[in-house]
């Protein structure tokens, strides 16, 4: 069965496939009226290393240095920052000030095999636009408290510690993926796929009946027996009254 085939059937059949597109409409359009648009922004850490470095150690004093910038460098910080950004009193300091606590905060994306940048991004996605930017300003602000704190806890010197800056602001909130147009289009393309199915099945079902009807094989007749009395309505023959008379 080819395409033209396809179209036949369906023309055919158009009181099975119009019903079924009608109702595929009207899902789709409750579709696009219930599914609510979703909306993605990001914003992205660095980190600035500390004014003053310490090579040389004073007798009797011990050596002012950064032991988590020795140990791992700046990304070793980055990736404390990310893990210290969901902690959850950060996530109730954010929440308290009005943002979600769905965010992300995660190391900077590279492609395989580069070295890692010491950068955090930070990714909302949420169903109002003024919302996903507020969680990305309030994440953000959490990100220098969040670091010296991480430090601290390390015992880093206050005039060896990393600080954090914006490297880039929480960017005007996108609509992602899923949209509603997008699962308005799925509905609609499986709807009347199925629909044009349905009628070809039809279609095929019905044809094969009416053909089995056509090529029915008549009753053979045996020389010596009477005829097979007329179906009702059918004229009455010669012979016929001859054998109802036997």
């Amino acid at each position: 069965m080819d395409l033209f085939d396809v179209a036949r059937s369906c023309a055919r059949r158009w009181y099975v496939i119009l019903p079924l597109l009608v109702l595929s409409l009207l899902y789709g359009k409750h579709t696009y009226q219930q599914a609510k648009p979703v909306y993605y922004a990001n914003a992205v850490i660095g980190f600035a290393p500390p004014s003053y470095r310490y090579d040389q150690a004073v007798a009797g004093e011990p050596v002012r240095r950064n032991g988590l910038l020795d140990v791992g460098g700046a990304t070793l910080l980055a990736n404390l920052a990310a893990l210290g950004l969901r902690q959850p009193a950060v996530v109730d300091k954010v929440v308290a000030g009005g943002g979600q606590p769905n965010y992300v905060a995660r190391m900077f994306p590279t492609t395989t095999g580069s070295a890692q940048i010491p950068l955090v991004m930070l990714e909302e996605t949420s169903a109002n636009p003024q919302t996903t930017s507020k969680t990305l300003e309030l994440v953000t602000a959490q990100a220098d408290s969040t670091l010296r704190t991480l430090q601290q806890g390390a015992q880093v010197p206050e005039d060896q510690m990393v600080s954090s800056f914006t490297v880039q602001p929480p960017s005007t909130p996108v609509a992602a993926l899923p949209s509603r147009t997008r699962s308005t289009i799925s509905v609609l393309g499986a709807g009347i796929g199925l629909s044009i199915l349905l009628a070809v099945l039809v279609d095929v079902v019905l044809e094969r009946r009416k053909r089995g009807r056509r090529t029915e094989p008549p009753v053979p007749y045996t020389p010596g027996e009477p005829p097979l009395p007329p179906g009702p309505g059918a004229p009455v023959t010669g012979n016929a009254r001859a054998a109802n008379s036997m």
